[in-house]
């Protein structure tokens, strides 16, 4: 009985390890809100990544999953402008950062720092929410 119940505590453990490890987003040291970082699998990161560009009605202009990078683009809700994420995968040892850059279309007013905090914002947090499930 003994054996079994140090074999049931090691597995669950392990288990909450894992899944508490994989949850440790947060935004950079300065409150940069275009930053994150996940303990986890690139993989599953990149995989977070498109299914949250999708559910946001971004469309993929170019990708390059080597060098972990994407470009997506999406009309404005309502003036009709154009919103363009640069996003930055970056694997170091076991910790998967991602970093956001929202910009305006070709020809467009540049977007405010609010504009694009907001931006990142959104697709960041539908990120997590994608990878949290």
């Amino acid at each position: 009985m003994s054996d079994r119940l140090v074999w049931t505590a090691a597995i669950l453990g392990a288990a909450i390890l894992v899944l508490g490890s994989f949850g440790c987003a947060s935004s950079g040291a300065d409150g940069d809100p275009w930053t994150t970082h996940y303990v986890g699998s690139p993989d599953d990161v990149w995989t977070a990544i498109h299914m949250a560009l999708i559910e946001l009605d971004y469309d993929i202009e170019s990708e390059n999953r080597e060098d972990g990078l994407v470009k997506a683009v999406r009309d404005g809700a309502s003036d009709g402008s154009v919103e363009i994420l640069s996003i930055d995968q970056i694997m170091r040892n076991d910790e998967v950062k991602v970093y956001v850059r929202a910009a305006s279309g070709e020809g467009e007013p540049t977007m405010t720092m609010g504009q694009q905090a907001a931006i990142a914002k959104e697709f960041l947090a539908l990120l997590n929410g994608v990878l949290y499930k």
